[in-house]
């Protein structure tokens, strides 16, 4: 079983590297990727765990990238995957360096967003706690501070989060594939589902952003994923054929708090 997009408490899952490994072979997964958001600590980790002992689990490193494309005929947010590169690659660090640079950034205009709808300070000692123990702080973290200061609904919380300006806190799609492209990894468009529902597009209108970015140096497609429908998988699965384009599947597994419906290796829904 093959899961190649999973969390670790190193940006927004739940489990450190020594839980999430125990976890992976729990769910008898043989081939996988630590995922994080713009974090490789995680990944790491696990990496370091892992060659150190005897085991036939397949591993690949990995990060997930907060993205953003915007010389598209509209701007539009996206997930990328970066699978299979060198931990020590210098271009590597420098994006991570500089996504890290841009969350910092956002964590002041959450910081902001709550205090003018919930009427609530969070403060500076209660930021630098969490990030002690991870380089990318999100909603997740944000909600737990949150939680420490009342009970707020979980599902409003998001919502309101959602209302959050951050398109310019976003590295440039178009300029990571550049730098990354002649890098032999596997440069992977996450969840396209996601990016349909959020911009209401066809799959044919999915199919001309896909094959925008095949042509700047994208080179996969994450054609199955936790969050699609088996009929969703098959459309992707025939796009990224008829672009001569990798596949890769995940879960995007956090944990079962912060996303309660998602298992490690199961890369479909049921239902739409």
């Amino acid at each position: 079983m093959i899961d190649l997009h999973i969390h670790t408490k190193y940006s927004d899952g739940e489990y450190n590297e020594f839980e999430i490994l125990e976890k992976i072979k729990q769910a008898g997964l043989s081939e996988f990727a630590i995922c994080d958001h713009d974090t490789i600590e995680g990944s790491e980790r696990v990496y370091n765990l892992l060659r150190n002992s005897n085991t036939n689990l397949q591993f690949h490193s990995g990060v997930e990238l907060t993205c953003r494309v915007k010389k598209y005929k509209e701007p539009i947010n996206c997930h990328i995957l970066i699978l299979d590169f060198n931990y020590n690659d210098k271009t590597m660090i420098k994006l991570i360096e500089q996504v890290s640079i841009l969350r910092r950034q956002k964590i002041d205009r959450m910081v902001k967003l709550i205090k003018e709808v919930y009427n609530i300070e969070v403060f500076k000692e209660e930021i630098d706690e969490i990030l002690k123990n991870t380089n990318s702080f999100g909603k997740p973290h944000m909600y737990k501070i949150l939680q420490t200061k009342g009970n707020f609904d979980r599902e409003e919380y998001y919502k309101v989060m959602n209302t959050l300006k951050s398109a310019d806190l976003k590295l440039e799609a178009e300029e990571v594939i550049r730098l990354l492209k002649d890098k032999n990894v596997k440069i992977v468009l996450a969840h396209p589902t996601e990016i349909k529902k959020e911009y209401n597009l066809s799959f044919e209108e999915i199919y001309e952003f896909v094959k925008y970015l095949q042509n700047l140096g994208l080179n996969s497609l994450e054609t199955k994923h936790s969050a699609q429908t088996e009929f969703e998988s098959s459309v992707f699965s025939l796009m990224a054929e008829d672009l001569n384009l990798l596949q890769t599947q995940g879960s995007d597994y956090h944990g079962p708090t912060v996303k309660p419906n998602v298992t490690l290796g199961k890369v479909y829904k049921k239902s739409a």
